[in-house]
C-alpha cells in the first residue's frame, strides 16, 4: 500500500471582483483548520489588487502554503500564448521573462514565501516560459494543460516537473449534489493510486466561491479588453451562498483525510520526492542504451533513471568526446530542418562535428540549445539524425577511422506534443480564430527534454 499525494491548488486571479479576496480569506482559513497546506498560485494584478484593499490578514495566511505564479495580468490582451506565437524560442524566452517578470517581483515583493511553481492563465500556455521559470526558481508546473502530456503521469519538460494533465483530476463542483459525486470519484482514483502511489490533483479558484461566472469572461472574452473605469462585475454570490459552499468544501475535504494513506503536499514538497533530473551513466550502460535507439529517438527508463531524448545525446556526447557535455541542460532545436547529407563519413568527422570547439550550441542563460544543425565535412545533418547515428556508432564499437552512413531518425518523444493549432474555442478569452502554429511546432522540438518524472 502506498502514500496516497494531494495536490490542492488554487488559482488567485480576480482583480476585478473585491469579495473574491473574502473568498480566498476564506479557504486559507478553512485549510488552516483542517491542517491542509494548498498551493496558492497568484496573478501579480491580484497581489497589487490586495495591496489596495489592505488585506495583511490574507498575506499572513499565504505564508502557511506553498506559493506559486500564475502571470503578471492574466488575461489582459495579449496574453501569453498570444503574444510569443510571433517569437521564436530563445527571443520568445527573453520577451516571456520581460513581459511577466514584473509580476513576480509583485509577489515575491508582498507575499514572504518563497514561489515555487507556476501555471499559465486559462489555456494560455507556451514552451518558451520553461527557460524563465529554471531562471526564475520555479522548478514545478502545476495546472491542467494538455499541450503536452504523458499518459496522466507527472514528467519533465524544459527543465522543469511538469504535475499537469494528471489522470486523476478532479475537484467537487458548487452545486447542489456535488459533494456526494466527489466523493465517490474520490474513493475511485484513492483505490488506484494506493497500488501506484500516484497523485491527485484538486483545483479550485478562491473567485468561484464568489462570482456565479468568471469575472475575465465578463471583461476579457473573444479578444477585448475592458477598460479599467468600465470593469464589469460578474454575477455574486451571497454572504450565505459563498459560506454554504466553503463549508461544503470543508466537508469534503475532512473525508479525504478518513481515507488511508492520503497526505496533502504542495508543489514544492511533490519535487522533494521526485528523482533528480540529471542523469550520469556509466560507459557500459551507455552502450547498452544506444543498442535500443535504432532509427527512432525516444525517452526511455534504464536502471531506475528516466533519460529524455536530450539527455541521450549529452550521454553520447560524453562517451564520444571523453568528456562531459559542457551544460545541466539541453534544449530542443529553434526549427527543424532536413539532413543534406549523401554518402558516408569517418567517424572523426561526426566528433569533431558535435564537439563544443567546433560547433556553437546556443546559450540560454547558464544552459544551452541544440543546433539546428551540425556541419559534417561540409554537408548538414540535423540532431536527431545525428544523435541515431552517435547511437549506431557506439553500437557497433566503430573506431575514428571507420566509416559510418547518416541513420536517418525520426524524434520519437513528439507525438506527445498535440497539432492542432486553433487554440481561439479552447478558452473563452481567446478570439476566436486565434491559431498558434508557431507554438504547437515549438513544442514539438522541445519534446527533446520530455521524460517521465519518477518518484
Amino acid at each position: 500500500m502506498k502514500t496516497v499525494n494531494v495536490l490542492l491548488w488554487f488559482d488567485v486571479e480576480d482583480y476585478i471582483t473585491k469579495e473574491s479576496d473574502d473568498a480566498l480569506y476564506g479557504l486559507l482559513e478553512l485549510l488552516d483548520s483542517l491542517s491542509i497546506k494548498g498551493t496558492f498560485k497568484i496573478v501579480g494584478q491580484k497581489v497589487r489588487r490586495l495591496e489596495e484593499n489592505r488585506r495583511d490578514d490574507i498575506f499572513a495566511r499565504l505564508n502557511n502554503h506553498g506559493i506559486g505564479f500564475h502571470t503578471d495580468l492574466h488575461s489582459y490582451h495579449p496574453t501569453v500564448s498570444e503574444y510569443l506565437e510571433a517569437y521564436g524560442f530563445r527571443d520568445g524566452v527573453q520577451k516571456f521573462e520581460a513581459t511577466e517578470l514584473p509580476g513576480l517581483q509583485s509577489l515575491q515583493k508582498r507575499v514572504s514565501k518563497t514561489a515555487r511553481c507556476y501555471g499559465q492563465a486559462g489555456y494560455s500556455w507556451a514552451p518558451q516560459a520553461f527557460p524563465t521559470l529554471r531562471h526564475w526558481g520555479l522548478p514545478v508546473y502545476l495546472d491542467c494543460h494538455d499541450q503536452v502530456r504523458l499518459d496522466g503521469v507527472p514528467f519533465w519538460y524544459g527543465g522543469v516537473l511538469n504535475l499537469t494533465d494528471i489522470r486523476a483530476t478532479m475537484r467537487m463542483e458548487l452545486e447542489e449534489g456535488g459533494l456526494d459525486k466527489a466523493i465517490q470519484v474520490f474513493d475511485k482514483h484513492h483505490q488506484v493510486r494506493l497500488d501506484d502511489g500516484g497523485f491527485i490533483s484538486i483545483f479550485y479558484h478562491p473567485c468561484e466561491f464568489a462570482t456565479k461566472e468568471f469575472w475575465d469572461g465578463h471583461n476579457y472574452a473573444l479578444g477585448v479588453n475592458t477598460p479599467k473605469e468600465q470593469w464589469r462585475i460578474p454575477p455574486l454570490r451571497s454572504g450565505e451562498e459563498m459560506k454554504h459552499y466553503l463549508e461544503m468544501l470543508g466537508e469534503f475535504l475532512r473525508y479525504t483525510l478518513t481515507k488511508e494513506q492520503v497526505r496533502y503536499i504542495t508543489a514544492d514538497e511533490a519535487l522533494a520526492l521526485a528523482h533528480a533530473p540529471q542523469v550520469s551513466l556509466g560507459d557500459e550502460e551507455i552502450r547498452e542504451i544506444a543498442a535500443d535507439v535504432g532509427q527512432d529517438l525516444y525517452f526511455t527508463v534504464h536502471n531506475h533513471k528516466s533519460i529524455s531524448a536530450s539527455d541521450l545525446f549529452m550521454l553520447f556526447y560524453k562517451y564520444l568526446c571523453k568528456q562531459p557535455f559542457p551544460a545541466e541542460m539541453l534544449y530542443g532545436p529553434e526549427q527543424h530542418v532536413d539532413s543534406d547529407f549523401v554518402g558516408s563519413v569517418k567517424v572523426r568527422d561526426i566528433i569533431q562535428a558535435i564537439s563544443s570547439d567546433r560547433c556553437a550550441y546556443p546559450s540560454i542563460y547558464l544552459d544551452k540549445q541544440l543546433p539546428d544543425a551540425f556541419t559534417v565535412a561540409g554537408q548538414r545533418v540535423n540532431p536527431v539524425d545525428m544523435a541515431c547515428t552517435l547511437a549506431y556508432i557506439i553500437a557497433h564499437d566503430l573506431s575514428e577511422e571507420d566509416s559510418v552512413a547518416i541513420v536517418k531518425g525520426t524524434l520519437k518523444s513528439a507525438q506527445h506534443a498535440k497539432k492542432e493549432v486553433l487554440w481561439g474555442p479552447k478558452w473563452v478569452v481567446f478570439p476566436p480564430e486565434f491559431t498558434a502554429p508557431n507554438i504547437v511546432s515549438l513544442s514539438e522540438l522541445q519534446t527533446w527534454t520530455l521524460k517521465p518524472a519518477l518518484f
